[in-house]
C-alpha cells in the first residue's frame, strides 16, 4: 500500500520555532536596553558629610577688622565623617540667602573657579580693608581639601577619605556683617574677570544650603548656616 504523506504537521512545528525564536530576539533586544540604561545610572558614594562651619580666616569676633591684603581659606567647610571617599568634582552647593534685604539663590560646583578678582597674587586681585579674601592656592577649582601646611597638591586631590575636610570656597567673608560673598565668572579666557553673577548672603539663620550629588542628586548635607558655625 502506498504511504502518503501530508504537510499538516510541519505547519504547527515551524510556527512555533519562529515565535520562540522571535521571543528570544524581543528578550535579548529588551535586556541589552535594560543593561544600558542601567550603567547610565549614577549612584552618589555613601559617605557620611557633616557640616564644620564657615572659615572666617580666623575674625569670628568683629573688632578687630581685617586690614587690607588679608588672605586665607575662607568659606563653607565640611568633613567626611565616614563611609566610603568622597570625590569633590561630582559635589554641588545650592544656597538661597539673604543679604543687603535682597533675597538670592545660586549654585556651585567643583569647576566653578574662584573669581580672579579676589585670589591672593591674582593679576586682577582688588583687595579692600574690612574684607578677608581667599589665598593663592584657592585658584582652579572652587572646592578644596582644608587643613593647615597643606601642599598644592594635597589641596588639589579630589578624593576626600573618611576624617578629611573640604572647603567651598567664597569669594570674600566679611566680618562687620557676618556675609559671604561669591561671584561666578563666565570662563572666557580674553576677559578672565567677565562676571556671570554674584551675591552674598548673611550667616545668621536666614541662609540655607544643599550640598548633594551632581548626578545622582542624593543630598550628603543640608541646613542652615547661622553664627555659631562661624570658626
Amino acid at each position: 500500500m502506498e504511504k502518503q504523506f501530508t504537510e499538516h504537521a510541519v505547519s504547527p512545528v515551524v510556527g512555533v520555532m519562529l515565535m520562540l525564536v522571535v521571543t528570544i530576539i524581543i528578550a535579548a533586544v529588551v535586556s541589552s536596553f535594560g543593561t544600558g540604561l542601567t550603567s547610565d545610572v549614577s549612584t552618589a558614594s555613601n559617605a557620611r558629610v557633616e557640616l564644620v562651619g564657615v572659615s572666617s580666616g580666623g575674625y569670628k569676633d568683629v573688632p578687630p577688622v581685617p586690614p587690607k591684603d588679608t588672605y586665607a581659606q575662607i568659606g563653607i567647610v565640611f568633613k567626611n565623617a565616614g563611609g566610603d571617599s568622597l570625590d569633590l568634582r561630582n559635589l554641588k552647593l545650592y544656597f538661597t540667602g539673604l543679604a543687603w534685604g535682597s533675597q538670592g539663590a545660586f549654585t556651585l560646583t567643583y569647576n566653578d573657579p574662584v573669581s580672579l578678582v579676589y585670589v591672593e597674587n591674582s593679576p586682577h586681585v582688588v583687595s579692600a580693608a574690612g574684607r578677608v579674601q581667599p589665598f593663592e592656592n584657592a585658584t582652579g577649582h572652587r572646592i578644596q581639601r582644608f587643613g593647615s601646611g597643606l601642599t598644592a597638591e594635597e589641596l588639589e586631590d579630589p578624593i576626600i577619605e573618611p576624617g578629611d575636610r573640604f572647603i567651598i570656597y567664597s569669594e570674600y567673608y566679611a566680618p562687620a556683617g557676618k556675609q559671604l560673598g561669591f561671584r561666578v565668572d563666565r570662563g572666557d579666557l580674553s576677559k578672565p574677570t567677565d562676571t556671570w553673577s554674584s551675591g552674598a548672603v548673611t550667616v545668621d539663620g536666614s541662609s540655607r544650603y544643599t550640598l548633594s550629588d551632581l548626578k545622582s542628586g542624593v543630598v550628603y548635607s543640608e541646613g542652615f548656616l547661622d553664627v555659631e558655625h562661624i570658626f
